[in-house]
């Protein structure tokens, strides 16, 4: 979140990154109320001075003669209250105005428009050659038996599937596979999160109140579905003071997200591609300040070892910031080949979030030598998406027959080396 001293200071370099972020947000209000506030304040501040001589002069003036004293100390109390009351209710407006604005774009990201979502920066492997019509990963695991649309919309509605048989043995592969390796050789420490997260986990995350119509809401109980694993990363340490020598902390989740994904537009609905239930393994950093950019740096390596091994073919998009997502500074895509549709899908969206959430969570460190508190960076990118890596395993390593060869690195897990109609 944006402090409203920042904002107030810097009300030009907001209103540019806004401009940038094609976002068509007003901060006039804020500084309108931010003004009232200050006035408020001032004027409060006064009557409580003001009172305080009063109550002072009375312990000197005789009983009797208290009364027009107690009068005036009784009006200053009530204005007093009333001046309160007006600022409780400006702090509210402020508060739901500073929550809706996104975070600023990094200096190094382009400003771009809303047609060009990003800059391709490199590619890696060569798409597979293939010497017959490759077919979408929703017909091949249709005709294989492995994924069966229809049951899932039978049970929960549209957008969301089953897996049968080597579909949810395959899946449960990639999501060992990737954790595996990003705890053994990446050092980050693998954590099981609820499912469900308070609205306050949720604002500090930044999904709330922005993508308040995306979520799947529990109101009884005011818990919220996970629509990522950073949102409970993020809960974990809410409202503390880490100390220097304990960052930076990495950690890796494997949950199930959900998003509802209301008035949602995409090119490509079918298959496993978006739906309103989907497996992600995440990465997600706490660092301090300095360390962002090459923590940046290596969660995206990190989540390109996977497709490496995977020996998927893959391009890395620079983000401009148009296409931001809400509380990133800086993000760069990873968009996995899908020779059954002959385009590029983004499979893993690294981002640095800078202190934007550790301010609306209220996580801070403390560095090493000093009493002052200050606020920490954050960092997640998806290593990977699992359904989308799937899709791609299902497309890359598709054969004639109809069958599908699994990669090498997922044998051990699979325990087989081929997917072929039952």
């Amino acid at each position: 979140m944006l402090s409203l001293d920042f904002i107030c200071q810097h009300s030009d370099a907001v209103r540019d990154a806004l401009r940038k972020r094609a976002d068509i947000r007003n901060i006039d209000e804020i500084l309108r109320l931010a003004e009232q506030r200050r006035g408020l304040i001032t004027r409060s501040d006064g009557l409580y001075a003001s009172l305080k001589k009063l109550k002072e002069t009375v312990r000197s003036v005789p009983v009797d003669k208290r009364g027009a004293l107690n009068a005036q100390i009784k009006v200053i109390t009530e204005d007093i209250h009333r001046l309160e009351l007006q600022n409780a209710d400006v702090d509210t407006r402020l508060q739901l105005l500073l929550l809706s604005l996104p975070n600023l774009p990094h200096p190094s990201v382009k400003e771009g428009n809303e047609t060009a979502a990003g800059e391709e920066l490199r590619k890696w492997g060569k798409p597979t050659p293939f010497f017959f019509e490759p077919q979408p990963h929703w017909e091949l695991g249709m005709r294989l038996g492995i994924i069966d649309a229809e049951a899932g919309i039978k049970v929960a509605g549209s957008r969301f599937l089953m897996l049968k048989g080597a579909g949810a043995r395959l899946e449960r592969a990639l999501i060992s596979f990737m954790i595996d390796v990003h705890t053994r050789e990446h050092g980050y420490t693998e954590v099981m999160l609820p499912l469900l997260a308070k609205r306050s986990v949720m604002v500090g995350a930044g999904q709330l109140p922005k993508f308040e119509a995306q979520a799947y809401a529990c109101t009884e109980d005011e818990l919220y579905l996970n629509p990522t694993a950073e949102v409970p990363l993020i809960g974990m340490h809410s409202d503390s003071i880490l100390p220097a020598d304990m960052l930076p902390l990495r950690y890796t989740a494997w949950t199930t997200a959900f998003r509802r994904e209301a008035g949602s537009a995409s090119r490509q609905n079918r298959g496993l591609l978006r739906l309103h239930q989907f497996n992600k393994v995440e990465l997600f950093q706490f660092v301090i300040p300095q360390d962002s950019p090459q923590a940046f740096e290596h969660i995206l390596e990190h989540a390109e070892t996977i497709l490496q091994r995977l020996e998927l073919s893959y391009r890395v998009v620079a983000l401009t910031a148009a296409h931001l997502p809400f509380a990133a500074a800086k993000t760069f895509d990873i968009e996995v080949w899908m020779p059954g549709q002959n385009d590029f899908m983004e499979v893993s969206s690294v981002s640095d979030c800078e202190m934007f959430q550790a301010q609306r969570a209220n996580i801070k460190y403390r560095p090493t030598g000093s009493g002052r508190a200050m606020y920490l960076h954050t960092l997640n990118g998806s290593g990977l998406a699992v359904g989308r890596t799937m899709a791609a395993v299902l497309e890359t390593y598709q054969q004639a027959d109809g069958s599908v060869v699994i990669p090498k690195v997922l044998r051990p897990y699979m325990g087989t080396s081929r997917i072929s109609s039952p």
